[in-house]
């Protein structure tokens, strides 16, 4: 074939490609970075539990809307004392002189989206190999391995050798990256289920609790816990607790007709991807809850006790079946934040309500 014929199908190809983009999260180092299936990249040093951490994020495309922050305490250090950053921050030893212009500056948070303050910093920080306190030195941020998230960022959006890369930078027009994957859409419920009456849920928890068969269950028939909640005006949700740990909860879910002779189906829940910290696509319900007006089904894995580390997700059910709206995880234990703000590794949007509302179910 001529190479003129050729050139065609190697752009489709390229383009079939960015409409689908495979989460990641990798370690380089003293950083992490996690990318969803936007190709929006996040960024962050790792321990926080010193109370001093910086975090870099970009959205892929030409719209990148680039953050960085490097923030003093959290959620869990509670306040800490002590003088602004501003003026005490060192870059190996020496004053860290930042231009404050573009700058958003508290006592104990810097942050900028300003694309050249963004570029100048990172242009000063990127080689070096340590950010620290004056007041505090064992508060610090390491700067080994962040050259190499930022590299996997550029490479991830289409950036690299291109005029909007941060690491690799070329000649290339900076209009010239990646397009954004499309976004998921899910469809939600039509409209909220009918409640289930009294006479429905007193059958179906005896039905859970007594003769559905859960040999997989390691805890004692007595000692297990069955919830029930409408999934349409047919079927219900069962949620039967099976194991129990010191904070986790892992459930099996049913989906069951809500008249006898009663009907139950197991519900397995299919991720659209591989996570980076698992071997295959089926997740566990752990922390089960479900709000049967949205239908919403929502797990939350603690990777310990305090809650700074794990895996949430939320489900949408959209009359047949659940299907992934949101996946967050972090892997690193460090005590920085809560799951409202851990990585996000899968994201959706709903159809315009004119479009539900037109959608026969």
């Amino acid at each position: 074939m001529p190479y003129w014929m050729i050139l065609p199908f190697v752009s489709l190809f390229l383009t079939a490609l960015s409409l689908h983009a495979e989460p990641l999260h990798k370690i380089f180092s003293n950083w992490q970075i996690t990318c969803n299936n936007l190709n929006s990249c996040v960024a962050r040093s790792f321990p926080g539990d010193k109370g001093l951490v910086m975090t870099v994020s970009r959205h892929a495309g030409i719209n990148d809307r680039p953050l960085i922050s490097i923030d003093y305490g959290n959620p869990y250090s509670g306040e800490l004392n002590g003088a602004p950053l501003k003026d005490n921050l060192l870059l190996d030893g020496q004053r860290l002189r930042l231009d404050l212009k573009h700058w958003e500056v508290e006592p104990h948070h810097l942050t900028t989206s300003h694309a050249i303050s963004i570029d100048e910093f990172l242009q000063q920080v990127m080689d070096a190999g340590a950010i620290q306190l004056l007041y505090r030195p064992d508060a610090g941020i390491s700067l080994h391995g962040l050259k190499a998230a930022l590299l996997l960022m550029d490479d991830i959006q289409g950036r690299v050798n291109g005029m909007s890369a941060w690491v690799k930078r070329g000649s290339r027009a900076a209009e010239d990256v990646t397009p954004v994957p499309d976004v998921p859409v899910i469809m939600p419920l039509s409209h909220p289920p009918l409640a289930l009456t009294r006479d429905e849920t007193t059958g179906l928890i005896d039905f859970g609790t007594w003769r559905i068969n859960t040999d997989e269950c390691s805890l004692d028939p007595q000692r297990r816990e069955v919830s029930v909640a409408p999934l349409s005006d047919q079927k219900a949700l069962l949620l039967i607790s099976c194991e129990m740990g010191a904070y986790n909860v892992i459930d099996l879910a049913f989906e069951v007709t809500r008249s006898l002779p009663y009907v139950a189906k197991g519900v397995t829940l299919t991720l659209p991807f591989i996570p980076p910290s698992h071997t295959e696509k089926q997740l566990e319900l752990v922390n089960a809850e479900y709000d049967a007006s949205s239908g919403a089904l929502l797990t939350y894995n603690k990777g310990r006790g305090l809650g700074d580390c794990g895996l949430a997700t939320r489900w949408q059910y959209d009359g047949r079946e659940f299907e992934l709206a949101d996946y967050a995880e972090e892997s690193t234990c460090d005590a920085w934040h809560g799951s409202d703000d851990w990585p996000s590794l899968w994201t959706t949007q709903q159809p315009p309500i004119a479009s539900v509302e037109m959608t026969p179910q």
